[in-house]
């Protein structure tokens, strides 16, 4: 098969292009995934409708409390998007749900952090209830911002700020991602805020 972004012109099967990505190592994963154009992510999280993703898909199964998993990522914001990473730990004193929250590499918002925080978030169960008011979800795992850990569950992390006032609001409030597994490491999100959706992507893949 092409590469990740041939193969969704090309109108590849989601089965076809999560076996590609599969064999792939991480650094071949980043490429393909970092060449792809705001309408490919679009194509590609409507691909993978459906597949769920877990909680061990973010933080494997086994992994220790306080330790943290990166999940390297691209976005589709206009003007001002880049790459980052969204960082999940286990919460230590719920092992229902995960912590985490967004570190971004290059951007507009990368040179912004001290402006709108660093975006922490919750990710609890496939089938929880979303905060924003979607019924529509079908138990969709999602990144839910309106709930924030009270400290940070790995040592290096920055202090949490909840996204409230202007800056951190107007960047992370009233927001939810919306996630579906495309392979074994690499996902597809989709922006809602306020339940609304927002037309901004991003792409995810797992480290290890």
């Amino acid at each position: 098969m092409t590469d990740l972004k041939g193969a969704l012109r090309s109108g590849t099967t989601i089965e076809a292009i999560a076996a590609s990505l599969d064999a792939l190592d991480h650094a071949e994963r980043l490429r393909q995934t970092r060449a792809l154009r705001p309408a490919d992510q679009a194509t590609l999280y409507r691909l993978a409708e459906g597949r769920h993703t877990t909680l061990e898909f973010f933080v494997p199964a086994g992994t220790p409390h306080g330790t943290e998993v990166i999940h390297d990522g691209i976005n589709t914001l206009p003007g001002i998007g880049g790459t980052f990473q969204k960082r999940f730990a286990r919460d230590p004193d719920d092992p229902h749900r995960l912590l985490g929250y967004n570190h971004n590499n290059s951007g507009i918002v990368s040179h912004l952090f001290w402006f709108t925080g660093p975006g922490y978030f919750v990710v609890r169960e496939t089938g929880s209830d979303s905060p924003d008011g979607r019924t529509d979800h079908g138990g969709q795992l999602f990144v839910n911002y309106y709930e924030q850990p009270a400290t940070a569950p790995v040592n290096s992390w920055p202090h949490p700020k909840p996204p409230v006032g202007f800056s951190a609001g107007l960047v992370w409030g009233q927001m939810c991602d919306y996630m579906w597994r495309v392979s074994a490491h690499v996902s597809i999100g989709a922006a809602f805020k306020k339940g609304r959706a927002m037309n901004q992507y991003f792409v995810l893949v797992r480290t290890g």
